[in-house]
């Protein structure tokens, strides 16, 4: 069994024995934790990035202005379980917090998944105008409502690139047959299809032994993702595709949260607030960052022009008809028409 196995299944046991003995204490243990001051668990899978160092910080501030009467300890590589196990967990409130990007739309909301469609989001401003209107409120409340997860904060992400193991991908057609690892989200996977490589749904501890043994060929994430689990080792090329917009949210379990004091609620929700905040300001000068230790890791790097990442976009441009009846209806246009002129 190798190094990934052992790890997927000592978390299979470690969610397994988790979720059991929440269902059977109930809310006791959300009670106790209440009356010998609250510690809860903070779950996700971005080691090393700005939003791990975000809610690091978080943690630090409430046990700092707290005396340890709050603690939040932090699993930065998904200890605790993968984004769709970690949601289920939350829901029992066998985990007390989390940190998910798009997954959770297809998990929960999945007629919400333009807002997980590439090239959608023309930039960071149009990505905030509509997470901060309706359509962000509406997710949030189903959210909310089906899985007893509440959204608490939330920052950008770094938009996704490509990155290949030394091919130069300028059109849609140099994709054609490559396997590409890919998130377990709907509308991403066909996009690629329709770009022409051969989509591979994969965890992504994964990752890295796959792209090394040559099981897949290319992946795609954030900068700080490649730079920070050292893809570079096993990858040599970076496309700037950006084809991928997309927020990281903060969220907790409402079965917990709902049982927390009010002022323990507020000192957390601000904490919350100023961690985000602090992420938001940070996030995109660190994209730059990692550019250039990515350049200095003698790492290629292949800038599309315009009229190439235009090409990208019209070869997904019938991605609305294909999800028809899926999503919710008029939530593509509705969210296209908030771009900035």
């Amino acid at each position: 069994m190798n190094g990934s196995s052992h790890r997927l299944c000592a978390a299979s046991i470690l969610r397994g024995s988790l979720l059991a003995l929440a269902v059977a204490m109930g809310g006791s243990l959300t009670e106790s934790a209440q009356a010998q001051g609250v510690t809860a668990s903070l779950n996700h899978q971005m080691t090393g990035t700005i939003v791990d160092e975000a809610v690091q910080r978080m943690s630090a501030s409430l046990t700092e202005e707290s005396g340890g009467d709050i603690k939040i300890n932090v699993f930065s590589r998904g200890e605790m379980g993968g984004e769709r196990d970690m949601f289920d967990l939350m829901q029992s409130g066998a985990i007390e917090m989390g940190v998910t990007g798009s997954v959770i739309v297809s998990a929960i909301a999945p007629e919400y998944g333009p807002l997980d469609a590439p090239y959608l989001f023309s930039s960071p401003e149009h990505l905030h105008k509509v997470m901060n209107g309706e359509v962000g409120a509406e997710l949030r409340d189903a959210i909310l409502e089906r899985k007893g997860i509440r959204i608490i904060g939330r920052m950008d992400r770094a938009p996704r690139h490509v990155t290949t193991s030394g091919k130069a991908v300028r059109k849609p057609e140099d994709l054609q047959g490559i396997k590409i690892r890919m998130r377990e989200i709907p509308v991403q996977v066909q996009a690629f299809r329709l770009l022409g490589a051969s989509p591979v749904p994969m965890a992504f501890g994964e990752v890295y032994t796959a792209l090394q043994t040559g099981v897949i060929d290319a992946q795609e994430n954030p900068l700080d993702i490649i730079m920070g689990t050292s893809l570079n080792e096993v990858q040599d090329t970076i496309i700037l595709t950006g084809h991928v917009r997309e927020v990281q949210w903060l969220v907790v379990s409402e079965l917990w949260w709902s049982n927390l004091s009010e002022e323990v609620r507020a000192k957390i929700q601000s904490a919350a607030d100023q961690a985000m905040q602090w992420g938001q300001e940070k996030v995109y000068a660190a994209d730059s960052n990692y550019l250039e230790q990515a350049r200095s890791s003698g790492m290629t790097i292949v800038e599309l022009s315009p009229e190439e990442l235009s090409a990208f976009q019209a070869a997904v441009a019938d991605l609305p008809k294909q999800f028809e009846g899926q999503w919710k209806k008029g939530l593509f246009e509705r969210i296209a028409e908030q771009a900035p002129n």
